[in-house]
This record gives C-alpha cells, sequence and structure tokens, in this order.
C-alpha cells in the first residue's frame, strides 16, 4: 500500500507535520479544559458559598426576632389579656414584615396568642419545634403546611421566661419563604454572568423549595434527581469540589448551612450549572481548534503533495527510460533541469546502460561463437561416423575382387549411412530454416483425435496407453503440418520414456486468446541436471539421438506464435505444455 516514494514521502511527512500539531492541541484542550473546570468550580463555590452566609445572616436574622418576641413585655407579663398578646404580636410582625404569623403557647402547648386569630385553644405539643422549645433551644424546623396558612412555611421556636429566669411558655414564629428565596436568587444572579445557575436549597432528606412551585413542598427526593443518597450529599458538602450528576448534564457546588439554632434536619445550599454550558468555550476552543487543523492538514497535504511530485518526478522518468531500455529501446535521460543529486544518478544511469551494451554485445559475440562451435562440433560428429563407414566399405571393395553379392552388401549399408546423413541434414535444416506457414483455424478435439489414431498402431511399447481428455471441440490458429511435426514428436519421446507399463495424458485449459494442451506421462523422468539442458541443439541422453527434436519443436512453436515448455520430475513423469493462439490477430 505504501510502496512508492511519493506515498512514503507524503506519509511521513504529515505524520511529522501533524503529529506535534496533534499533540499541542491535545494538551492546549487539556489545559483549558482544566481552566474552565477550575474557574467553574470556584465560581460555583463562591456563589454557594456567598448564598450560605447570607442564609445565615438572614435565619440568625430571623432568629433575633423570634427571641426578642419572646423577651416583650406583654408576652412574659402575666397580667396581660390574650387579646393584647395577640396585639403585641400583630405589631411585632407587622413592623419586620418577613412573618405570616406568630404564635405564644403555655407550657402545655396550649395556643394561647395568635396573630391568625386561627389556632386560639390549639394544642400543638406534639410539634418538634415546641419539644425542642420546652428543653430551652431555639429550633428552626423544615418546611411543612398548616391549616393556618395557604403556604409553606418555616417555623421558628424559641422558650419564653418570666422576670425571674423561669420557662413559662414558647414564642414560634412562621416566617415568608420569599424573603428567603428573593435574598438567594440575588446572590444566584452576581454568579450566573457567565452562564445560569439553578439554585435551592434542600435538607438531608432531599426536600427543597422551590421557585417554580411557591405554594407547596416538592415532596419528591431532588437526591435522586441528581443521583445522590444522604450519605454521598454529606461527603459531597464536605469538598470543594464539583458533584456531577449521573448522566453527566449538570454539575453542582454543595455547602452546608449552619445556623445559631438547632434545626430538624441538616441543610445544604446547591448551586448547579449545565455542563454543555459551563463547557460551551471550550466546544467552540475545540470547534475552532478542529478547524485550523483541518485547514493546516490540507495545506500540508498540498503542499507535500506538490514537493513529492517535483522530487519524485525525476525518479519516475529514470524508471521509465530503465523500462524502455529493457524493451529493448534506447535509454535516454531526461533534459529537464533537476536536483543535482538526481542529474547525477542520472548519468551514472547512462554509464551504467551503456556499459551494459558493451557487454551485452560481448556476451552474445561470445554466445555465437560458443552456439557455432557447438553446431560445428555436433555435425562433425553426426557426419564424420556415417562418412568413416562409406569410406571404410570404399577401401574394402578398392582392395578385394568385383564380387557383386560383396558390392550389393557393402552398397546397402553406404546407402544406409547416407540415409542418415541425409536425415541429419534435413532436421538441421528444420531448426535454421524459416518456412513457409499456413495459418487455418483447427479443431483441436478432431486434430489430436486423428494423430493418435495414426500414432498408436506405431507405439513403441504395447504397453503404453493413450488418453485423451479433450473430449469438447476448442479451436486454435496454427499450421496443421508443423503443429502435427510437434505433437508426434513429444508422443514418441513419452513413449521412450516409460520402460515399462504406463500411460500418457492429454489435457487442455484456456486462458486469453490461447489453449494450453498437457501431454504428460508417467515414465522415468528428466533428472534437474539433464532438464536445464534440454532443447539445447546436440544436447541428447538417448544413445542413438542427435539432440535436435526437442530444439526443433520448440523453434517451430516460437514460428506459430505459442510456447514449448516442459516439466520433469525423475522417477515420476514429464509433463510438456503446448500454448498454442485460439485467434489470429495474434499473428503478424
Amino acid at each position: 500500500m505504501f510502496k512508492s516514494l511519493q506515498t512514503r514521502i507524503l506519509l511521513y511527512s504529515l505524520l511529522i507535520a501533524s503529529v506535534p500539531l496533534l499533540i499541542l492541541g491535545i494538551i492546549s484542550y487539556g489545559s483549558q479544559r482544566s481552566l474552565l473546570e477550575k474557574e467553574a468550580r470556584n465560581a460555583l463555590n463562591a456563589g454557594s458559598l456567598n448564598i450560605v452566609n447570607e442564609t445565615y445572616s438572614y435565619l440568625n436574622e430571623r432568629i433575633s426576632d423570634v427571641k426578642l418576641m419572646s423577651a416583650n413585655s406583654a408576652i412574659i407579663n402575666p397580667g396581660y389579656s390574650r387579646k393584647e398578646k395577640s396585639d403585641e404580636l400583630k405589631k411585632f410582625i407587622d413592623a419586620k414584615g418577613n412573618y405570616y404569623g406568630v404564635l405564644y403557647l403555655d407550657m402545655e402547648g396550649n395556643v394561647i396568642a395568635d396573630t391568625s386569630n386561627k389556632m386560639i385553644g390549639d394544642n400543638l405539643a406534639k410539634r418538634i419545634w415546641f419539644k425542642e422549645a420546652i428543653e430551652g433551644h431555639e429550633f428552626l424546623s423544615d418546611v411543612y403546611k398548616t391549616r393556618a396558612f395557604s403556604e409553606p412555611i418555616i417555623a421558628l421556636s424559641a422558650p419564653v421566661y418570666d422576670n425571674s429566669g423561669e420557662m413559662i411558655g414558647v414564642v414560634s414564629t412562621a416566617f415568608r419563604l420569599e424573603g428567603l428565596w428573593e435574598m438567594m436568587e440575588k446572590k444566584a444572579n452576581e454568579i450566573s454572568d457567565k452562564y445560569p445557575v439553578n439554585f435551592y436549597m434542600i435538607n438531608q432528606e432531599g426536600i427543597m423549595i422551590s421557585k417554580k412551585d411557591p405554594h407547596g413542598m416538592m415532596q419528591d427526593s431532588a437526591l435522586k434527581e441528581m443521583g445522590l443518597t444522604k450519605d454521598k450529599l454529606m461527603g459531597a458538602s464536605l469538598t470543594d469540589e464539583l458533584y456531577s450528576e449521573e448522566n453527566g448534564e449538570k454539575i453542582y457546588s454543595i455547602q452546608p448551612v449552619h445556623t445559631v439554632a438547632q434545626t430538624e434536619n441538616k441543610w445544604f445550599v446547591v448551586v448547579g450549572a449545565d455542563k454543555k454550558q459551563v463547557f460551551q468555550p471550550l466546544n467552540d476552543l475545540l470547534t475552532r481548534y478542529l478547524t485550523i487543523y483541518s485547514i493546516v492538514f490540507v495545506s500540508i497535504i498540498l503542499a507535500v503533495y506538490l514537493l513529492t511530485k517535483t522530487l519524485v518526478r525525476p525518479v519516475q522518468e529514470l524508471v521509465e527510460a530503465t523500462e524502455d531500455f529493457i524493451g529493448g529501446k534506447e535509454f535516454i535521460i531526461s533534459d529537464k533541469r533537476s536536483f543535482e543529486e538526481m542529474e547525477k544518478l542520472n548519468l551514472a544511469f547512462l554509464r551504467m546502460m551503456e556499459t551494459i551494451e558493451d557487454r551485452e554485445k560481448e556476451i552474445v559475440r561470445t554466445e555465437k561463437l560458443k552456439y557455432v562451435g557447438q553446431l560445428a562440433a555436433g555435425v562433425a560428429h553426426e557426419i564424420r561416423n556415417p562418412l568413416t563407414t562409406i569410406k571404410g566399405f570404399f577401401q574394402l571393395l578398392k582392395s578385394q575382387d568385383h564380387d557383386k553379392s560383396l558390392i550389393e552388401k557393402y552398397s546397402d549399408v553406404m546407402l544406409h549411412e547416407v540415409d542418415r546423413v541425409n536425415v541429419f541434414v534435413t532436421q538441421l535444416l528444420d531448426l535454421a530454416k524459416p518456412h513457409q506457414l499456413e495459418w487455418e483455424k483447427i479443431n483441436l478435439k478432431e486434430f489430436l483425435a486423428e494423430i493418435i489414431d495414426i500414432y498408436t498402431p506405431s507405439i513403441p511399447s504395447s504397453h503404453v496407453r493413450i488418453i485423451n481428455y479433450v473430449t469438447q471441440s476448442v479451436f486454435v490458429y496454427s499450421d496443421r503440418n508443423r503443429l502435427r511435426q510437434v505433437l508426434l514428436n513429444v508422443l514418441n519421446n513419452a513413449c521412450e520414456a516409460i520402460e515399462a507399463r504406463g500411460q500418457i495424458e492429454l489435457h487442455h485449459d484456456s486462458i486469453s486468446q490461447y489453449i494450453r494442451l498437457v501431454i504428460s506421462d508417467d515414465g522415468k523422468g528428466i533428472s534437474p541436471e539433464n532438464l536445464k539442458n534440454i532443447g539445447m541443439p546436440f544436447y541428447t541422453t538417448k544413445p542413438d539421438g542427435n539432440g535436435l527434436g526437442v530444439a526443433t519443436c520448440i523453434q517451430i512453436m516460437e514460428e506459430l506464435k505459442g510456447k514449448f515448455q516442459i516439466e520433469s520430475v525423475r522417477d515420476e513423469g514429464t509433463k510438456v505444455t503446448l500454448t498454442i493462439p485460439t485467434t489470429n490477430r495474434l499473428i503478424k
């Protein structure tokens, strides 16, 4: 995939350029994220602490009001009537404006004075705020509803002592939650410049005051909504780290609320923000960074592509020139200007190609001389033996009387030797002289059947069986006589290779514009040493052979625009493959 020089240079350049940019972006993104998380933590914690402090002041101010009411002269003086006590309490809450009403109860929990006049005579001894006040504590209750008021309240209670210091009753106020919420909202708005925040106060049970539903208490636990438990709530309130919802959409700062009075449950201020809004600047930064990275990346690709094209072009031209040289064309170096090293390489290649051409010419000349020597030695060997025989018989005839029967006997031998020379010369001419080919379309199935029918009676061994698997009509373009000569030679060699019982098989398959005819035998095969030399003129392993048969077959198949290939394994057999054209378009 990355084998080409241009691809590798492009890849390495992109890695070198983009990896540092990517690492820098990751580091920058991480540092920006850490900074934004720190800012969000500081902002939310500061906001929640600010609200906690204001809540602390607000509640303690209400507790101070209750303590002040518990010391009112009209309340501690038994000489004042119930109405006078109620009027005095009403004056007090009218002056403060933060209360729905005030109750005064005796030691048994009976309501003696009520600014609303709705609960006179009721016994509230079971209320937790009454029990705590009887114990001598100022007490802050949870949010709850009463029949006296339509809105939920928080009750503040304190014990009442007479002038002698003896406890004589309990005073309890129901203060308005709107005031507490308005105070919290005002402080929360101070931290919402960057992003909106949610804020509320909850107890450890998760009950909270809701601005959306100011006339009722949210009985569904807010802990479940935030994925908190009581223990997690307590743990989150003891650390400065922000708490994240299980779904990860919101983050919260949770701070405990402390008061000088005792409380029914622990109370907490929760300030939350949408995580998407908190990290929106980070997302904007990431978008900008990705945009810049994409622009830089594309620019690098274009720049490196142009650079690699400039660098690789001379190399490609050199490769093309080398391939042309291999194909037989002249090696020509490019005249285009390139970098110095490439020009030196071109010149070095030119000198190398010139050297190769000189060496090739020398090798061809040497091979020609070697071939001529082998040819001369082979011709001399094949002709000298018959001539020696003929010469000997002539000498015999010259030295003896002219006996007719002897002359006939010697003449037969001499004629046989002359025939041997004639056959050899004919084979030599077949190898050397090109023939005028007669091309025609041949049905290979019928052609093979005809050859097998002709050849079978002349098989040297009766134990050889020829099996023809070419049972379908396939057509080839060839010269019938020359192709027959090759097939007969191959069949004859296969028969001679089978020393005992065996068989010869003919198969075929098709490739693009060719038929491959495979003739295989299960004879003795050819050793690797001999297989290397098969096809060389005058090379033979047969006692009476001259080594021209296979060489002639190779020459004929080249004339027929095909191929002659031979494969063999010692003691396993030999396979000859003839590749024959199926179309006249290959014939020129």
